[in-house]
């Protein structure tokens, strides 16, 4: 008997352990995944609430006798027109009744941009708006290309079309169809034209997903079905994503992933696949590791800070190869920063019981500063380089969104100012993941010189007086500050 317990504890504790070794998320991820699950399942009662009020609209219309005489009606003058020139007094009464037609969508159907009627052969015969598909065949031409022509030739019965780009509109759209009949014959479709802008509007803002999370819509070809946050331009049905990343959401059906996203962020996320009609959505909510990190280490900065100096003070630094200056770079003196954005290179010398900090936009700008004891990262009130630096950035350099693409670098031969630093630059909204820190406390000072062309920093540490010997580092070789952090707030 004892020795069954004992084999049975065994299992128990494999079984734990495996199930330990096989933790998909720490603490930290968890909580992040919870708060994605609210926002994607809001966004989703949300999104099922406004198709589930337009399929109850469309239904409406085959048992709305208006619109079912105007179609038998207007569809007889369609055909008649083809072979005789109707009267003045026929013309016009059509036109009346074109009028209260229209007044009738305006009361009943404004939900839809447009209604099309198409007879059975395909003529469109009526449209609301009368565009370039008016008094057009949808199954010749340019039309039979569409997404409603291929699914009214193939599935005349199903009635959803999904959203694809139609020309006619020149935007993506939507179908509902419905059937018409008359004395029990099939007479046609009604079309109802669904536009993209109202559900891309239901998910252009979302509160709780901080500076990096969105949540969007994307088909089962892989294409953005609502805008990125991140992009001025359009991303509906033309943004296609990472087909690895999506296939895989497709077939987990619902769950929590961390994905590198269509950003090239690595980012946490909530997904679930949607039932539309006969077509399948995939509804993702998502927010970049980078912010989580940064923003844990802020609730927990004043018991991280003294840790994070501990690890900062096993810096192994790697050995690089002096730099030859083609040109004489743009020098900065203790005190003050300077920019360059061309073909230029940027230096300061004499780092010791200061600090440099080199804050750049690849390819776009960077500025770099020597600070002094003067500063307010030390304590002081003279100045506030790092304040003046990103205040120009933020009104002269960059749009909103880019505070993301910002890299800052810090060079110093000590530990006075870099938990100061850290949380200045984490004020003007950068994240630990766009902070590196280059640091050799052996060095009895820095020269730093920033290659605009290249976009890396090299740094020149001065070991021994008497021997001018030298130690030569680029910052890219470093570790960004997320990474240093991760293990302290325990990031797994």
């Amino acid at each position: 008997m004892h020795s069954k317990t004992a084999v049975i504890m065994v299992m128990v504790l494999l079984i734990l352990g495996t199930a330990a070794s096989f933790s998909l998320a720490g603490p930290i991820q968890e909580e992040v995944y919870q708060r994605l699950d609210v926002v994607r399942r809001q966004k989703q009662q949300q999104l099922f609430h406004y198709l589930e009020r337009l399929r109850q609209k469309a239904d409406a219309i085959q048992n709305d006798q208006v619109m079912a005489d105007f179609f038998h009606l207007k569809n007889q003058y369609y055909q008649f027109q083809k072979s005789k020139t109707p009267s003045a007094a026929l013309v016009n009464a059509i036109e009346a009744l074109k009028q209260k037609i229209n007044e009738h969508y305006l009361r009943h159907y404004l939900s839809f941009y447009d209604i099309l009627f198409i007879n059975p052969e395909g003529d469109i015969f009526y449209t609301i708006r009368k565009q370039s598909d008016y008094h057009r065949n949808i199954f010749q031409g340019a039309l039979a290309d569409t997404a409603l022509a291929k699914r009214l030739k193939t599935h005349p019965h199903e009635t959803f079309v999904d959203y694809q780009y139609y020309h006619v509109s020149d935007e993506p759209s939507s179908f509902i169809v419905q059937p018409v009949t008359q004395n029990g014959a099939f007479a046609g479709w009604f079309a109802l034209q669904c536009a993209i802008n109202k559900i891309n509007n239901m998910f252009t803002h979302e509160k709780g997903l901080g500076l990096t999370g969105e949540i969007f819509l994307v088909n089962d070809q892989n294409y953005m079905l609502t805008d990125s946050r991140f992009f001025g331009e359009s991303s509906i049905l033309k943004r296609h994503l990472s087909r690895k990343n999506i296939e895989a959401k497709f077939r987990e059906k619902s769950g929590h992933m961390i994905v590198t996203d269509y950003r090239g962020f690595k980012a946490l996320s909530s997904f679930e696949v949607c039932q539309v009609a006969n077509s399948k959505w995939l509804l993702i909510a998502k927010i970049d590791e980078n912010e989580i990190i940064t923003e844990q280490y802020r609730k927990m900065e004043e018991n991280v800070r003294p840790r994070l100096r501990r690890r900062f003070s096993t810096m192994n630094t790697s050995t690089g190869a002096p730099v030859s200056l083609k040109q004489k770079p743009v020098t900065v003196d203790m005190d003050e920063f300077h920019k360059v954005h061309q073909n230029e290179t940027i230096a300061t010398f004499g780092v010791s019981t200061c600090t440099a900090v080199i804050v750049t936009l690849p390819r776009r700008f960077a500025y770099l500063s020597h600070i002094s004891n003067l500063d307010r990262i030390y304590g002081g009130d003279t100045t506030d380089l790092i304040g003046h630096i990103f205040k120009r950035i933020k009104n002269f350099d960059i749009y909103k969104y880019e505070i993301l693409d910002i890299q800052a670098t810090v060079v110093a031969n000590h530990l006075e100012t870099i938990g100061n630093i850290i949380s200045r630059l984490l004020a003007e909204g950068i994240f630990l993941s766009q902070i590196r820190f280059v640091y050799n406390p052996d060095a009895q000072y820095a020269n730093v010189l920033h290659n605009y062309n290249a976009g890396e920093t090299f740094v020149e540490w001065l070991m021994d007086r008497d021997t001018n010997a030298k130690h030569y580092q680029r910052a890219s070789s470093t570790m960004t500050v997320d990474e240093w952090v991760k293990p302290l707030i325990g990031y797994e």
